[in-house]
């Protein structure tokens, strides 16, 4: 097996980044620290990465990004934010977009990445905290930021309050007399949907209401569409669609419509994201709005700090949850009360007794 950065780090009691600056030549640590280093690496074998120390040794004045596909409404506008950001920084942008999650694939975007002089990558992709941590150990020259990764994971990161948006959706639709709820996640690799999920779960459970049943949905209004169709020919009672994303709702509402079920005063239905058209879907969306431009800026500010650390500065894991905000319209309305004329029940009580034997 071949001795690496993390091998060395371990002997020499120091960071992995530390072992970078020592092997790509910075003056920027102490004689001591380098002396002991210098000593692990000559103890081990060690064998630095000539591609690597090129790429610290030069002065990059790019931001890297790597994303899942900007036709996604989120991966779109955090990309806008990246480049927005980065260019007000001085710094230019690179983009790689992977088809889907996947640690190959995404070692391959690095790869590229790293052709083109980057040395901050924002990683906009599905990741298990063990495929985030691997990347960490395998590129140690490069300063990451990721966006979804689950909430414990040793990484920097930055993302959206998921867990209090989707609270606020539950507690909000609970208000206005839910009782029995349909649940339209994400893809089972987003740590963002499952964040999500586990909120929806905690509340409804808390509030003793029913979870009728789930669906996996993939970001897409299809996806939202054939979850509702499903749920009906399945004689599924609800009084509540809670989406994981806008795009997804816009595909229940869809449903509904077509399966002539009213919304709000049958169901109500909520997504995700807040995004612009949600105002103009039939009838108006409740959503929890994310700042996706603020969540691609503060990525880029969050790595140059990174970058900029001094080398003999402890590093610390650094967590970074942008605000939302429950967007309360039309789709999520109070749900009427029961209206009875007794004096119609009456005469259709009399009309039943008619035709009944004697």
């Amino acid at each position: 097996m071949s001795v690496t950065f993390k091998d060395v780090a371990k002997l020499a009691g120091v960071s992995t980044q530390t072992v970078s600056r020592v092997t790509n030549g910075s003056q920027s640590v102490a004689e001591s620290t380098r002396i002991k280093v210098n000593q692990a690496i000559k103890q081990l074998g060690y064998v630095p990465n000539k591609g690597a120390q090129m790429l610290s040794r030069a002065k990059s004045t790019n931001i890297g990004l790597i994303t899942l596909d900007m036709a996604l409404h989120g991966a779109a506008l955090i990309a806008n934010g990246v480049r927005k950001k980065a260019h007000q920084l001085h710094f230019g942008t690179a983009f790689s977009v992977v088809s889907g999650p996947g640690l190959n694939s995404i070692q391959v975007s690095m790869r590229e990445l790293i052709a083109q002089q980057v040395d901050c990558v924002i990683l906009n992709v599905p990741m298990t905290s063990e495929d985030a941590v691997t990347l960490v150990e395998q590129f140690p020259s490069l300063h990451l930021i990721f966006i979804d990764v689950p909430d414990d994971t040793a990484v920097h990161n930055v993302h959206g309050e998921h867990a209090q948006g989707a609270a606020e959706v539950v507690k909000h639709l609970i208000e206005t007399g839910r009782e029995q709820f349909l649940l339209i996640t994400g893809p089972e690799e987003s740590s963002a949907s499952k964040i999500r999920f586990d909120s929806w779960l905690r509340e409804i459970t808390a509030a003793n209401k029913e979870i009728v049943s789930q669906f996996q949905g993939d970001w897409q209004a299809s996806s939202g569409y054939l979850a509702v169709r499903e749920a009906v020919g399945q004689q599924l009672d609800f009084d509540a669609v809670v989406v994981a994303s806008d795009q997804m709702a816009l595909g229940a509402l869809r449903a509904l419509n077509e399966l002539q079920i009213k919304v709000p005063e049958q169901v109500a239905v909520v997504g995700f994201d807040g995004i612009a058209d949600s105002a103009y879907f039939n009838p108006p969306l409740t959503t929890v709005k994310q700042d996706f431009s603020l969540i691609g800026e503060q990525a880029v500010v969050q790595a140059i700090e990174l970058k900029n650390q001094d080398a003999n500065t402890p590093l610390s894991i650094k967590q970074t949850r942008i605000p939302v905000e429950l967007i309360t319209r039309k789709s999520s309305e109070r749900k009427p009360d029961a209206q009875y004329n007794r004096q119609e029940i009456q005469q259709l009580l009399r009309k039943v007794e008619a035709l009944l034997p004697e």
